[in-house]
């Protein structure tokens, strides 16, 4: 029985790691979108925002920690409303040129 309950620390703990990991190349990924060229945009604000929610998703089912939305996410870690407008606004722009909108 002990084999097991060490197996279950031991991916508990490789879980959590990955999500770290996750979550720091999201995060990585969210600072690019937000300094992106808004002319030439590299990187997608979609995708980021797609990988928040997953983030949050994760979070509120693995450690029960309920965040609103992807907005209330980037405000609890740290970033300014200016930021969630402008990342919004880019996301709304991203869908604009690909003809989503």
């Amino acid at each position: 029985m002990l084999d097991k309950e060490k197996e279950d620390r031991e991916l508990c703990d490789c879980i959590e790691k990955m999500e770290k990991l996750f979550l720091y190349d999201t995060i990585t990924l969210l600072d690019c979108v937000l300094t992106d060229d808004p002319d030439d945009p590299e990187y997608s604000a979609n995708m980021a925002y797609s990988r928040l929610e997953t983030v949050m998703k994760f979070q509120s089912l693995y450690f029960g920690e309920k965040t609103n939305d992807v907005a209330s996410f980037m405000l609890k870690e740290g970033y300014t409303q200016d930021d969630v407008d402008l990342f919004m606004a880019k996301r709304i722009d991203e869908d604009r040129r690909h003809g989503y909108n």
